[in-house]
């Protein structure tokens, strides 16, 4: 799980070129930080890491469908 969800942020981003990078990044760095404070907070392992990681992934997601509803509005080929 170390390099999974990382290497799955790195994937998303490069399969979005459609959509604003420097929001994109915003949102990696964002679930960069709060992967990592999951880890020094919590053993991995555990449940509380488990539910950590979870919320990590639940506000990339709201972050990513940010940008996407952003730049849907803003680009008129996406209306």
């Amino acid at each position: 799980m170390k390099f999974g969800l990382p290497l799955c942020v790195i994937v998303l981003l490069s399969a979005c070129q459609n959509y604003n990078s420097a929001e994109l990044n915003h949102c990696a760095q964002q679930n960069y930080q709060c992967e990592s404070s999951c880890k020094q907070s919590n053993t991995p392992g555990t449940m509380s890491h488990d539910i950590c990681d979870s919320e990590c992934i639940d506000s990339f997601n709201q972050c990513k469908a940010q940008v996407e509803k952003l730049t849907k509005n803003s680009n008129p080929k996406y209306q």
